[in-house]
């Protein structure tokens, strides 16, 4: 198999960790386990944590934790992995084969489409567009969906662009993926980030 290079986490990989002034970083700064446990008690708590494997696809009590995240939902719908990066790799692997037809909304982390291009999809793209305020082209979207689309894949808030989608857009995206029998893989690892302090709506459910 020929891996598609993945060109910024390439670029990341050699240079981040060995410039002064990293610009290009998406992320907070990194914060020490003391400055997020300042309670002594529950810093103790952890040092005393046992370093042993773990239930491979999360704890049950972490697994609630998080369903508790997402209305309707239970442990049983949750899968614990070590990243976004796992999640979407394992996500692609089991869920689609070779041929398979995917939608992928661009600009978006792009180790979904180097990745599902390696393992021999077919890989459609539809652009959000700056004239929209970075809304994706629904009438675009709407073409590109057919009958073999297997999944659509977007982040909601986007990166790099950070717009949001609208009640009305997301709906929009829902019918074009039902219409096709089509997965939606929602990248929603910005959810509580927003500027404006309104937590934007999962896609779940």
């Amino acid at each position: 198999m020929k891996l598609v290079k993945f060109e910024m986490e390439r670029l990341q990989s050699t240079w981040e960790n060995r410039v002064k002034y990293n610009l290009s970083e998406s992320s907070v700064h990194p914060m020490s386990v003391r400055e997020l446990m300042p309670d002594e008690r529950l810093l103790r708590q952890l040092l005393d944590t046992p370093l042993i494997y773990n239930q491979s696809n999360g704890t049950d009590e972490l697994r609630t934790a998080i369903a508790a995240l997402y209305p309707g939902a239970t442990l049983d719908n949750v899968e614990v992995t070590n990243g976004g990066s796992e999640a979407n790799f394992v996500t692609i692997y089991s869920m689609l084969e070779p041929g398979d037809e995917i939608i992928i909304v661009l600009p978006n982390y792009q180790q979904i489409w180097g990745l599902t291009k390696s393992l021999g999809m077919s890989v459609k793209e539809v652009y959000l567009r700056e004239d929209l305020g970075w809304a994706p082209d629904l009438g675009q979207l709407e073409a590109a969906a057919s009958a073999h689309t297997k999944m659509i894949v977007l982040t909601n808030p986007n990166n790099p662009t950070g717009a949001i989608l609208t009640p009305g857009e997301m709906d929009s995206i829902i019918r074009v993926a039902s219409r096709s029998g089509a997965w939606i893989l929602a990248d929603e690892i910005y959810q509580g980030s927003e500027r404006t302090g309104i937590t934007t709506p999962t896609f779940y459910g």
